[in-house]
C-alpha cells in the first residue's frame, strides 16, 4: 500500500465522488481512479461500489478507511511538524518595532534567538505605532513590538501587554542644563521626544503649570532614534529614557536624570500581530525568546525589591 492510494481513498470517501475527491487532492480524476484500483488489486478486495450517483464504501472499504484516515492524518501531522522544524532553522522573520523595544528587550532576545537559530533570516524595521498597525494588517510583518499607553491604541490587532517601563527625564552631563536647580531654569530648554507631540506637550504643560510657570516654548519631535540619542549626548536638550537605557555604562557617564520634574508616564510594551495570523515556527521562537528575557527581568526585580 502506498500513501497516495490511501489519500485517494480518504478523499473520495469524504467527497462522495471520484471527481470531487480528485479536486480535493488537486490531481486528475484518472489518477484517483487508478490509485483506487491499484489499492483494491493489492489488498484483493473491493473497497468502493461505483454508481451513477457517486460511490459508496463496501464493508471492507469502511474498515480500510478507518486505518487509512489514521495513517493519512499522522502523515499530515508529521509533514507539518517537519515543515515547522525546517522553517525554524531556515525561515525568515520580519519584526516591526518602536524605539522602546530596540533598546530594552530586543537586543538580549536577539542573542538568545541567534544561539538557537543561526540560519534564520531576520529583518527589523522601525515605525511609529500607526505605521506598525498598517504594516501588520497588510501582512508585511510577522509581528511587532510597540510602546503605548493603552491596548486600545492598537484596535483591530491581537495585542498582548508584555511589560511596563518607568521613564525618566535626562540631560547631557556636559551641558548647562545639568547644573539646573529649579524647574524655571528649564523653561527655555529644548525638550526632545519621540512620541505623539500633543501628548508630550500636554504632559509638560501640566507639570509646569503646577509650578506656576508657562509651558516650554521649544518642544521638538524626533522620529529618528539614532539622531535622538546623538542629540541627547551632544546637545543641551532634555530627553526621556527608560532605566534600562540609562543603565548602560556609556549612558550613565554622559546622561544625568532630572529630579526637578516628575517622571513622565511609564511606557507599556505590547506584542502585536494580526488576529487571524498563525506565526511561523521561527516567529514563535523569537517571541519565546522575548518572553524569556522579560521573565528574567521580572525575577531580578523581585529579588532586588525589599521583602
Amino acid at each position: 500500500m502506498k500513501l497516495h492510494q490511501l489519500r485517494a481513498l480518504v478523499a473520495v470517501a469524504r467527497a462522495g465522488t471520484i471527481h470531487e475527491g480528485a479536486r480535493l487532492l488537486c490531481v486528475t480524476q484518472p489518477a484517483v481512479t487508478r490509485a483506487l484500483r491499484d489499492l483494491e488489486d493489492e489488498v484483493g478486495l473491493t473497497l468502493i461500489a461505483r454508481s451513477s450517483s457517486g460511490v459508496t464504501l463496501t464493508t471492507e472499504g469502511r474498515l480500510m478507511l478507518q486505518r487509512a484516515e489514521l495513517i493519512v492524518n499522522e502523515m499530515q501531522r508529521t509533514e507539518h511538524e517537519l515543515a515547522r522544524l525546517r522553517d525554524a532553522r531556515q525561515g525568515r522573520v520580519v519584526i516591526g518595532m518602536t524605539p522602546l523595544a530596540g533598546f530594552t528587550v530586543l537586543p538580549p532576545a536577539y542573542q538568545r534567538f541567534r544561539a538557537a537559530s543561526p540560519d534564520v533570516a531576520l529583518e527589523f524595521v522601525e515605525f511609529d505605532p500607526p505605521q506598525l498597525v498598517e504594516q501588520l494588517k497588510n501582512g508585511t510583518l510577522d509581528f511587532a513590538l510597540a510602546s503605548g499607553r493603552h491596548a486600545r491604541d492598537f484596535a483591530g490587532l491581537r495585542c498582548v501587554e508584555l511589560a511596563t517601563f518607568p521613564m525618566w527625564f535626562a540631560v547631557s552631563r556636559r551641558g548647562a542644563l545639568a547644573h539646573a536647580t529649579s524647574l524655571a531654569e528649564l523653561s527655555d530648554a529644548e525638550w526632545l521626544h519621540t512620541g505623539p507631540s500633543d501628548e508630550f506637550r500636554a504632559l509638560l504643560a501640566t507639570q509646569f503649570e503646577r509650578a506656576g510657570l508657562p509651558p516650554p516654548r521649544r518642544v521638538t519631535r524626533c522620529a529618528s532614534q539614532t539622531l535622538y540619542y546623538g542629540l541627547a549626548l551632544n546637545s543641551d536638550v532634555v530627553t526621556s529614557w527608560t532605566h534600562l537605557a540609562l543603565r548602560g555604562e556609556d549612558a550613565l557617564e554622559q546622561l544625568k536624570t532630572l529630579d526637578l520634574i516628575e517622571q513622565p508616564p511609564a511606557r507599556r510594551l505590547f506584542l502585536l500581530s494580526r488576529r487571524d495570523a498563525v506565526l511561523t515556527a521561527s516567529a514563535e521562537r523569537f517571541v519565546e525568546c522575548i518572553e524569556d528575557v522579560l521573565a528574567k527581568r521580572r525575577s531580578r526585580a523581585a529579588a532586588l525589591s525589599p521583602a
